[in-house]
């Protein structure tokens, strides 16, 4: 028994060839990984028979058991889930670097496994990052390891603050080819804690540092958010028309207060705030509970105040300005806001306003909030706010969710290689 040629290292979003040879036909073997990150081990599992070639191939073969259905190359990726007690202590001696993940095969009535650990990173060969701290800006620049100038991507994180999320995209993106700037716009050394009256014009003097590295090709210039971040998105692209296209995962088309809600809004500029939706307070909901006018499994709280055009219409993102295509992506199942149904605000506006660009609404079923890149586990959906503290459903399943990860992360990088083309 052998494990066919395994990467010792690889980029997160890459699919990664897992067969098992020379095994006796019809043998049960049973496939593992580990992994552990914050201290928590993550572990899946799948069970296999090998075929009459012996071998095993989880890109055409499906588990008879185990953490996932299906013929899924990189089920065993998505499906890790936290173990502990007995189980977790099978994780003894493995590596405890979170993005190296152990494959153990074990054969039936053999008492001598094999392991292959494989590390999973975010930022390619050659490629360079550097903290930003000019001008108030607090980021990370990622640039590729090719001379550029380069087209280049303005990525902005959600509620979670700093550079959650926006620098393992912003690093992922120069991978594929992309000077990519990570950066906080709260929660971070001289901003503000919250997500609290930030000024556009932050992102302004960011846009402004960017055009300025030789590494940047100024002209085809993208921004890339997700949930907050993707409202926030979509606004900078209607703000600023040096962005040339705008891709927004789980979005919104219209604009929210602060977060976690100050009475003020999300942003400013020029030192007023943007108008801004409210959603129902607990005795307004109560009220609409009563009268028979919200159900207490919708998001009704978010569009009961929405039914009223005019006040959806005045805080809604005048997406009609954006510089360039847009591709929004969603999950039907989302609980923790609903970006689909907010997203088709945007789309709608981009249609009574005849647009004049390509628009994407990628709107998975099954998925949630927590849609990105490929192969990262997608079984922990619950958890508390870090900053709010409140608890978060992110909606849908892991397989759901999963899927959409899988499928979306392709078009997703077509989308912007067509998108930021030259003139």
């Amino acid at each position: 028994m052998k494990f066919d040629t395994l990467p010792q290292t690889c980029l997160v979003d890459e699919t990664v060839a897992i067969r098992v040879l020379d095994l006796q036909p019809g043998v049960a073997i049973t496939l593992k990984l580990w992994s552990s990150f914050n201290d928590v081990v993550l572990f899946s599992s799948a069970a296999f028979k090998a075929d009459s070639n012996g071998v095993v191939d989880l890109s055409s073969h499906a588990p008879i058991s185990g953490s996932y259905e299906g013929v899924d190359a990189m089920g065993l990726f998505w499906s890790r889930a936290p173990v502990d007690g007995d189980l977790a202590k099978g994780f003894a001696g493995m590596s405890r670097d979170p993005l190296t993940a152990t494959m153990v095969a074990e054969m039936e009535g053999e008492s001598s496994p094999i392991s292959h650990p494989i590390r999973r990173v975010y930022i390619g060969p050659g490629v360079v990052s550097r903290e930003v701290r000019e001008g108030g800006l607090f980021g990370k620049m990622f640039e590729p390891a090719q001379p550029g100038p380069h087209r280049a991507v303005l990525v902005v994180g959600g509620s979670n603050g700093g550079l959650a999320w926006s620098q393992e995209m912003a690093a992922l993106l120069a991978s594929h080819g992309y000077a990519a700037l990570a950066l906080a716009y709260f929660a971070a050394e001289g901003l503000p804690p919250t997500l609290d009256r930030i000024p556009l014009e932050y992102f302004g003097t960011a846009l402004d540092w960017m055009s300025a590295q030789t590494s940047v090709a100024a002209k085809h210039i993208g921004v890339v958010g997700v949930s907050r971040g993707g409202e926030l998105a979509l606004l900078l692209g209607a703000t600023y028309p040096e962005i040339r296209t705008v891709v927004a995962y789980v979005p919104s088309g219209i604009l929210w207060p602060s977060y976690p809600e100050s009475g003020y809004g999300a942003w400013t500029q020029s030192g007023q705030e943007i108008p801004y939706a409210r959603t129902l307070t607990y005795e307004q909901w109560d009220k609409a509970l009563a009268a028979g006018d919200a159900r207490k499994d919708s998001f009704d709280w978010y569009f009961i105040p929405l039914r009223d055009a005019a006040y959806a219409n005045r805080t809604s993102i005048r997406v009609e300005r954006i510089n360039g295509p847009v591709l929004m992506i969603t999950g039907i199942d989302d609980k923790l806001w609903p970006s689909t149904e907010l997203t088709e605000f945007a789309v709608q506006r981009f249609k009574q306003q005849g647009f004049r660009h390509r628009v994407e609404h990628l709107a998975y079923a099954s998925a949630g909030h927590s849609i990105a890149w490929p192969n990262a586990p997608t079984t922990m959906l619950k958890s508390k706010h870090p900053v709010s503290g409140e608890a978060m459903d992110m909606g849908g399943t892991p397989e759901g969710t999963a899927r959409a990860r899988r499928e979306s992360w392709p078009r997703m990088l077509a989308f912007l290689r067509s998108a930021l083309v030259d003139d």
